[in-house]
């Protein structure tokens, strides 16, 4: 099986803040570490973590996909490491390595050679949460089995296991942090509601804090080690005595959870990052409010000092932004901006496949993007929630889209201005499309209802209950598709059955069943003829429409869920989204030959050009990629 793909491009489409660089770096980093076939990445990935290299010239940044290294006096790019992808990972103090944790190891990568140096295997059991001693020269780890365990990352050698943490539900160590002397270990339990203390080289538990009304997200040491810090669900920080474990002084101010807390080199100053935007500083000894930032506009994740103490660095996952700000005095240096976050669900191909449409910055925005240059057209603001559904009308003058509130909004392409708001969704709309002449507009809602509307007036004409067994409908439609000839429409809800309706009368026509759980995406062929599903009992299968007949079902070989599906125009190629991966499967022959890999999360939606040349996906992180269907290889 080989499949050679000669134009396969990564477009995160959040590219304003991205156009914004300085046009050499814009031009350079979208081509560095490019997966084999690829010509151009746009967009630099969702933040997970940042660390200053020792010179302080230099900022390392860990994102979605891959590792930035950043010029923190221009904030320029100066390099990009693409490997590897995982949901947890930390950087070494130095910022030379990298571990990764992934199906119960933790993987070392040494950033510099940009190669794999050691793997480090302690049980089955997934990591939950990695931290770097001081010196780098341990690492600990957090599992989902209650227990810390650390490791010597030159030899490998698992050193010891700490145990004592009683979480009841999700069985995992929610955030770890070394002393600045590395001689002592805090975990924090994210069930349990506790902060543990572990003498580092004994295992022996010193101090339990369990006096606590909330969850906290995360802790730091002095730079002393006689104190720690707790940031706090209730909004609050405690500052606590290491040695007895009693509760020195609470700092209140923030208005909503304390995400991120760390000290001042010189220890006199603490610095917190909240959900409520705001990043602020505190006198530890009084502690006195000093003083407020704000810039951000959505959760600060992680604050960070320089190795001067100079500077202080905030970063946001959610508004996809580094700041540097002053100490001293708080005012705003620079920000680095392009990163993404997004909770991706809709692509969509314009009539003449020039344009393609996603959701933009925020989610609350629609980006239109040139298929050839990638280069941003247009951004489409104006919902106020997050968008989950855009579609084109036949004629391409206009786009749809629908958000999480219930609300349909309908945009004139060419200018960006909503033409009219359509409302009567009590719940999100993650479906919908036109009619063939573009006079209806049909849409599948989570409040298990398909509704199909007049466009010119925005009067509903139909209204269906999609869900009409007793089963719980709280999530309602997951998806829609209208055949060819705009007769039937098709709905997926949370059960294992696809109805198929009359979209005049609204009446159900036929019920498809033989999927084991519940349906996620349905699509129709070109011809109408034959419908394709995927659901979370993993499989795809095709149904002959007019027989109500199974013709085949598809097993995905890796027991993943199937999110989404799509048919090339020509109805011969099926493409069939899950966990990282894309299957295309040749619906003449039923042979499942190609495999397309380069996501790393959930691929949500799929979409191919008008003339089947290119098919686009967009998975969970925001993260759309093109390929050409012209030099996929079947065997």
């Amino acid at each position: 099986m080989r499949t050679t793909l000669v134009f396969c491009v990564m477009f995160i489409f959040f590219l304003l803040t991205v156009l914004s660089l300085p046009s050499g770096a814009a031009q350079d980093y979208t081509r560095w570490g490019l997966p084999e076939g690829a010509i151009a990445r746009f967009g630099k990935g969702t933040l997970t973590d940042c660390v200053y290299l020792p010179d302080g010239n230099r900022l390392v940044v860990l994102s979605s996909i891959g590792t930035w290294i950043y010029d923190v006096r221009t904030g320029e790019e100066l390099d990009l490491i693409t490997e590897p992808f995982t949901e947890d990972m930390r950087l070494s103090p130095d910022g030379k390595t990298l571990a990764a944790a992934r199906d119960g190891s933790i993987y070392l990568w040494d950033l510099q050679a940009k190669k794999l140096k050691n793997v480090l295997v302690g049980d089955t059991h997934r990591i939950g949460s990695l931290t770097f001693s001081p010196t780098g020269e341990t690492l600990a780890g957090g599992n989902w089995d209650n227990a810390v365990q650390l490791w010597d990352i030159h030899t490998g050698k698992l050193l010891k296991t700490l145990i004592g943490h009683t979480n009841l539900y999700s069985m995992s160590i929610h955030f770890i942090a070394y002393s600045y002397d590395g001689k002592m270990l805090a975990s924090v339990g994210s069930e349990d509601e506790t902060i543990r203390i572990w003498d580092v080289e004994t295992g022996q538990l010193l101090q339990t804090i369990d006096e606590r009304p909330k969850r906290v997200y995360s802790v730091a040491y002095s730079p002393d080690s006689r104190t720690l810090a707790s940031a706090e669900e209730d909004s609050k920080i405690r500052i606590w005595d290491v040695g007895t474990g009693a509760l020195l002084k609470t700092l209140t101010g923030h208005t909503s959870e304390v995400n991120t807390i760390t000290y001042s080199p010189d220890g006199t100053t603490l610095v917190s990052g909240s959900w409520d935007k705001t990043i602020r500083f505190w006198n530890v000894s009084t502690g006195k409010l000093l003083k407020t930032l704000t810039g951000h506009t959505d959760v600060v994740d992680t604050v960070i000092y320089s190795p001067d103490g100079k500077t202080v660095v905030s970063m946001s996952s959610y508004d996809g932004t580094i700041r540097f700000w002053d100490a001293a005095t708080g005012t705003p240096l620079k920000t680095i901006a392009g990163h993404t976050c997004s909770f991706g669900r809709a692509v969509a191909f314009s009539p003449d496949g020039t344009t393609l449409a996603n959701i933009g910055m925020g989610e609350d925005s629609i980006a239109l993007l040139d298929v050839q240059s990638g280069q941003l057209l247009r951004t489409i603001t104006g919902h106020t929630g997050r968008v989950i559904s855009v579609t084109y009308s036949p004629n391409g003058r206009n786009l749809v889209s629908g958000d999480w509130e219930g609300n349909i909004r309908l945009w004139d392409v060419a200018t960006g201005q909503l033409q009219k708001i359509v409302t009567g969704h009590e719940d999100g709309i993650p479906s919908l499309v036109y009619s063939p002449n573009g006079a209806t507009l049909i849409s599948g809602s989570w409040d298990n209802t398909i509704r199909i509307w007049d466009v010119d007036t925005g009067q509903p004409l139909q209204t269906i209950i999609a869900n009409i067994t007793e089963l719980d409908p709280s999530n309602g439609v997951r998806a829609i598709s209208l055949s060819p000839d705009g007769q039937t429409v098709a709905s997926a809800t949370d059960e294992p059955v696809i109805r198929l309706w009359d979209v005049h009368t609204g009446r159900l026509k036929d019920s498809l069943v033989g999927h084991t759980d519940r349906v996620t995406p349905v699509a129709f062929s070109a011809s109408g003829t034959v419908l394709a599903s995927g659901s979370n009992d993993f499989t795809v299968r095709l149904w002959d429409v007019e027989a109500s007949k199974l013709l085949h079902t598809f097993k995905e070989p890796t027991k993943s869920s199937v999110l989404s599906v799509a048919f090339s125009p020509d109805g011969r190629i099926l493409a069939s989204g899950c966990y990282e991966v894309i299957r295309l499967r040749d619906t003449f022959t039923e042979r499942n030959t190609v495999t397309l890999t380069g996501h790393t999360t959930w691929v949500r939606a799929l979409a191919f050009s008008p003339d089947g040349r290119i098919l686009a996906s967009i998975d969970e992180s925001g993260v759309v990629m093109l390929w050409d269907m012209t030099e996929v290889t079947w065997q």
